[in-house]
């Protein structure tokens, strides 16, 4: 991860996409479904879509499922 990611809370969708482990295009799909919380930052060209850490977080939590795991060994 670059050093921008370290001092900025705000993330780009290729920044968050590398946090998740995840592809751009989820994390964009994500935010353009209303999954996760994302913001335009207006400039030059139209807009950029950015989204912070904890609402990255927030829509994983949202999304897992429990599993329970055997505890069985095999020989």
């Amino acid at each position: 991860m670059d050093d921008q990611l370290i001092s900025s809370p705000w993330m780009t969708a290729k920044q968050a996409a590398e946090y998740l482990g995840r592809g751009r295009r989820f994390v964009l799909r994500e935010i353009k479904s209303g999954r996760m919380r994302g913001a335009i930052v207006s400039g030059r060209g139209g807009g950029e879509i950015r989204t912070r850490r904890e609402w990255c977080d927030a829509c994983i939590e949202d999304r897992a499922q429990p599993i329970a795991l055997s505890s069985r060994r095999r020989a």
